[in-house]
């Protein structure tokens, strides 16, 4: 899924503001810019019709998606799966460079006595 970008954060002035500047150093022509609104006013004007259209069923539809679009909220995870999560990383980074025979043997040393040792082997075999 892409990313979404982040919106500016700044007054109406400051948009005027800094278009002026763009079209008076040339980075963009005013005619641009109005080709632009027209664009956005004509698509609000669409969008207006379609919900006309729809009726209640629209307003409906339009508040639930509202309701849905909500940010969710992260459960707190608790230290002793915090530190699973770290000791899982360590262990692929441990193990990452390695070939695979000797991933191998890590990975039944990590069955056998843990991810810390394993770890540690990893470090040891690493440097052989």
């Amino acid at each position: 899924m892409a990313r979404r970008k982040k919106t500016l954060s700044i007054t109406a002035d400051q948009a005027l503001q800094a278009l002026q500047v763009f079209v008076h150093d040339g980075k963009i022509l005013a005619q641009d810019v109005s080709r632009a609104i027209q664009r956005r006013d004509r698509l609000v004007r669409q969008l207006r019709s379609r919900l006309e259209a729809l009726g209640d069923e629209g307003a409906r539809m339009a508040g639930r998606l509202k309701r849905q679009a909500a940010p969710r909220v992260r459960k707190a995870i608790s230290k002793a799966r915090r530190a699973a999560y770290q000791a899982q990383g360590r262990y692929m980074a441990a193990v990452r460079a390695l070939p695979k025979s000797t991933r191998a043997k890590i990975k039944k040393i990590r069955q056998s006595s843990g991810v810390d040792a394993a770890i540690k082997a990893a470090h040891q075999m690493a440097r052989k």
